[in-house]
């Protein structure tokens, strides 16, 4: 009986979280079966793909929070060096995104909204999520900055239909 111990501890390892412990409170991605894991939290989709609704909360809770740096200091949380580059998305980013200028440091357009109600084409946000370029003359480089263009299109296309619902705040 003891021979078989092993084998069960590793099948209920890699069926359910160490411990008996939600997925919500896992560490790993394989504790996540439908999504990935960040910062403690499960994730419907992939990294690059997140499962997202056309709402700034889902927005906001699945893709800015998770992949844009916001829980270290990097990328586009408040304590970033570099968020002078770009908003700061740490907590509530809806006042800095909507309605909000680019400061498109790294480019040479200006004039640009961050994300302009109603008009997705000209929001600068889905700019820069399909720009794969690392360093466009015009809008800088492309984003998540370490892997330009890597956010799929299906996310992409529900950020551009939140806009074009005009950007609402829920």
């Amino acid at each position: 009986m003891t021979s078989r111990a092993p084998a069960v501890v590793l099948t209920a390892l890699a069926t359910s979280c160490i411990g008996g412990v939600s997925p919500l409170e896992c560490a790993t991605d394989a504790d996540c079966p439908d999504g990935f894991c960040v910062a403690g939290a499960c994730h419907a989709g992939t990294r690059t793909c997140p499962a997202l609704q056309p709402t700034f909360s889902s927005i906001n809770r699945n893709l800015l929070q998770v992949g844009c740096g916001v829980k270290q200091t990097n990328c586009h949380s408040a304590e970033s060096p570099g968020v002078g580059s770009g908003p700061s998305f740490a907590g509530d980013p809806y006042g800095a995104l909507v309605g909000a200028p680019a400061a498109n440091q790294l480019g040479t357009a200006r004039g640009l909204i961050l994300v302009k109600p109603g008009d997705p084409a000209n929001s600068f946000l889905v700019t820069k999520l399909r720009l794969k370029d690392p360093a466009d003359p015009l809008y800088g480089g492309g984003q998540p900055a370490s892997s330009p263009g890597s956010v799929c299109a299906a996310s992409i296309d529900v950020i551009a239909q939140w806009i074009a619902q005009g950007a609402p705040n829920g």
